[in-house]
């Protein structure tokens, strides 16, 4: 089988070797679909010039957008990666992204009847300039659609994008290498405090709530007297409203901890000296952030958003609390602390590797493909 990865995300970077290496939820996917036996992997990626290499046994060709070199951007359409795409005669074309309904109907052309053609979500939501009539029929030309869980296809079939009897199948979008480090040493490394230690990592704005998790941190302080919660962050435009927060009294000054960024390799220190990991969106295409915290093995408190349902095995291996509801949280705090344990943590490692490593992650999508290939001609939104 051969298996071709589309990005149609654009960047610039000095070379197509860093451009990699700054996409490794990519490259990792690649790597692990190369390493199966009878599968060779591709992938087309958008650039601003023409490159070539080989990688971990996957072969990367980048394409500028316009043949005479003179524009490259998100906006230019990409014939040359089409081109590629047909020549390459693939058994799968993996799109990555529901940004490019436009793209997937072109696509579909220039490859004609044969491979399957499956688009991923990658967080995106159903909002833009386009009509969602227009958008649901260019994606009949895709096969079928992946997403973490079926459940988030959910709002854009409500939104008219996708039809209800299109073949959707749930594949994580990726995962992480991150392993546990021993607790007494990832303690000394991070000098995170509290029992029970709180993390929180992610960016400090409204698509992540950070609010109902501080609100929820507060109340649940009175029956965990010895909590602390620390929240690693790069981008914060909440940062005044948390600041503000934090100034309510002096024990939240005390318990809340603002450590901004951290270097990526420094988080798996961060998340094994943590008790719990705490996270809070209203919405997510997976959650980066819980996977790593899982990989791990911290225990976390999560809204109860259908991606985070997925990763947690339903709340198999930590506590889910209703959306932008700050007592639940901090009862789901409560309870989730009562239940610490080795045993908890090595639950959420096992259930990591078991069923988000990235072997499990490959293993979902080849079934989504097998699917996809026997259903093909048979209807249910096939172009």
């Amino acid at each position: 089988m051969h298996v071709v990865h589309l990005s149609l995300g654009f960047a610039r970077a000095a070379d197509a070797s860093s451009f990699l290496d700054r996409i490794p939820v990519l490259t990792r996917l690649c790597e692990e679909t190369a390493r199966l036996p009878g599968v060779r992997v591709t992938a087309l990626c958008r650039f601003d010039r023409d490159e070539d290499l080989r990688r971990s046994g996957v072969d990367y060709h980048f394409r500028v957008d316009d043949p005479r070199h003179l524009l490259a951007g998100r906006r230019t359409f990409p014939t040359a990666l089409f081109g590629l795409a047909r020549d390459l005669r693939p058994d799968v074309v993996h799109l990555h992204g529901l940004l490019f309904p436009v793209q997937a109907a072109a696509l579909r052309l220039w490859l004609g009847r044969g491979p399957i053609l499956a688009v991923q979500h990658h967080g995106e939501r159903p909002e833009g300039r386009m009509r969602p009539s227009l958008q649901r029929l260019l994606f009949r030309a895709a096969d079928g659609f992946l997403f973490t869980s079926p459940r988030i296809a959910h709002e854009w079939i409500r939104a008219g994008v996708l039809d209800r009897g299109w073949p959707i199948h749930g594949v994580v979008e990726a995962s992480t290498d991150f392993v546990p480090v021993p607790s007494a040493e990832a303690r000394a490394r991070t000098g995170l405090k509290g029992s029970p230690s709180i993390l929180w990592v992610g960016r400090l704005h409204d698509k992540k709530d950070p609010m109902t998790a501080l609100e929820g941190f507060a109340g649940a302080l009175e029956q965990l007297p010895g909590a602390h919660l620390s929240m690693v962050y790069r981008e914060a435009p909440l940062l005044a409203d948390v600041q503000a927060f934090r100034s309510r009294s002096p024990l939240l000054a005390e318990r809340v901890h603002l450590l901004a960024e951290v270097p990526h390799a420094d988080l798996p220190s961060h998340y094994s000296a943590a008790d719990l990991f705490l996270t809070s969106s209203p919405a997510e295409g997976s959650n980066f952030a819980l996977l790593e915290a899982l990989a791990c093995g911290t225990p976390p408190v999560a809204s109860d958003i259908p991606a985070h349902r997925v990763l947690t095995g339903e709340g198999a291996v930590g506590r889910l609390f209703t959306v932008g509801d700050a007592g639940s949280c901090a009862r789901e705090l409560v309870a989730a602390a009562t239940r610490l344990s080795e045993a908890a943590r090595l639950a959420a490692r096992t259930h990591f590797e078991e069923s988000l490593g990235w072997p499990a992650v490959v293993a979902q999508a080849g079934k989504a493909y097998r699917s996809l290939a026997a259903g093909k001609g048979r209807g249910g939104g096939i172009a």
